[in-house]
């Protein structure tokens, strides 16, 4: 192989590929504004129809025999990275992540439901070139289709079961010399499943506990390269795990009016410890497959939220979360900023009639991590990174 043929299969390694994921953690934890508002503790509240993905035991609880939800968050982060020197930069890349519930109680003991959101990822980053001194976006998303069916034991306990169908959908743009522009875009799908139980143990209180399988996902599309004069677009394709992900939770009616909840997430992220990546029908060169090293670790997601209940329909939510990072030091950088998070949610709801409007809102501030890199002299050198969050949500109910 000459240097010229080493030096273009070298450089889509070392530059193309690392840069395809950018998510840290990549739990989605926005899913329902109403569960939002209470801090996203609801896998034993469950009783509206995003319950597809908190506990599907809870959907045989809903008030209403039919019932059409409709939400959206729209994100508003900030990566952020200290370089040794000091210098400071920035990443700001708003995102929206809409999402789908329908449910029917088709008699007393049975409801079915479907559910299309976005669990994993969906979001991304966008660095400038006056920042690194290339450009660099980078966006992934995973999406479910959730048929779900729920079962109602006896008065006191139910049961249920949804069929996730992923998709996802991987971008990634840069410019870098020799190549000029490139391009990444690739999708792909595979299957899990969730099953969840809800046990009301008295008029006032209630557990429940989820659990969702893991799943390993293949993207498949191009990459696009200008090389020699010409623009390449070659077949590659990106694999990875998702993990199996544990939730248990607690509510209970403090009074007449007033709801508290608490949940305990525990998502085994330690089968992410690669992403496998193969670029196809390069000239003369052929193949490349080579691995990324992620090895993100188990993380535990605490919350607690309350809800009080007005006359006239009126409801007032609060509550807080506190996220652990997945990512170990050897993963973190620039594309993939990942730090443990403090959140502050809320929100008001309002029913009249068959139609409820649910606001939520929420602020997740970073702690700062360090990591040190070896320098030139005996002392290592220190990069910092950190991100912010602050997120609106507007849920629309409809239910018959």
């Amino acid at each position: 192989m000459t240097k010229k043929k080493e030096k273009f299969g070298f450089v889509l390694v070392l530059i193309i590929f690392p840069l395809t994921l950018s998510a840290g953690g990549w739990n989605n934890t926005l899913l329902g504004c109403r569960a939002m508002g209470m801090g996203g503790a609801f896998i034993a509240v469950a009783d509206d129809p995003s319950a597809i993905f908190y506990n599907p035991a809870g959907l045989v609880r809903q008030r209403d025999a039919f019932n059409f939800s409709l939400n959206g968050f729209h994100i508003w982060p900030t990566h952020i990275y200290i370089a040794p020197t000091g210098q400071q930069i920035q990443s700001r890349f708003e995102s929206s992540v809409p999402q789908i519930f329908v449910t029917y109680r088709m008699n007393e003991k049975i409801t079915v439901g479907f559910g299309a959101y976005i669990p994993f990822a969906g979001g991304g980053v966008e660095w400038q070139e006056s920042d690194l001194g290339f450009p660099f976006k980078s966006t992934l998303g995973i999406i479910s289709y959730s048929p779900s069916l729920a079962f109602e034991i006896n008065e006191r306990l139910s049961v249920g079961f949804a069929l996730n169908f992923y998709h996802g959908i991987l971008n990634v743009s840069t410019k870098m010399d020799p190549f000029g522009e490139m391009k990444e875009e690739e999708s792909g799908s595979t299957i899990s499943a969730s099953f969840g139980l809800l046990y009301r143990f008295s008029e006032k209180g209630a557990v429940g506990f989820s659990v969702r399988g893991p799943g390993k996902i293949n993207l498949a599309g191009t990459t696009a390269v200008n090389y020699g004069g010409f623009r390449l677009k070659l077949d590659s394709e990106t694999s990875f795990n998702l993990p199996w992900d544990l939730e248990a939770g607690f509510s209970y009616r403090l009074s007449e009016r007033l709801l508290f909840s608490a949940s305990t997430q525990y998502t085994l992220w330690s089968s992410l410890d690669k992403v496998d990546k193969v670029i196809k029908n390069i000239p003369i060169i052929g193949e490349i497959r080579t691995s990324e090293v992620m090895n993100f670790e188990n993380i535990l997601i605490s919350r607690a939220g309350l809800e009080y209940a007005f006359p006239q329909g009126v409801f007032l939510r609060g509550g807080i979360g506190y996220d652990r990072n997945a990512t170990p030091d050897e993963s973190l950088n620039v594309m993939n900023i990942d730090v443990d998070k403090f959140s502050l949610l809320g929100g008001v709801g309002y029913r009249s009639g068959r139609v409820s409007i649910d606001f939520a809102y929420i602020y997740a501030l970073g702690k700062e991590r360090e990591k040190s890199i070896p320098g030139f002299g005996p002392h290592p050198l220190i990069e910092k990174y950190n991100l912010k969050v602050f997120i609106l949500g507007l849920g629309l109910t409809y239910s018959f």
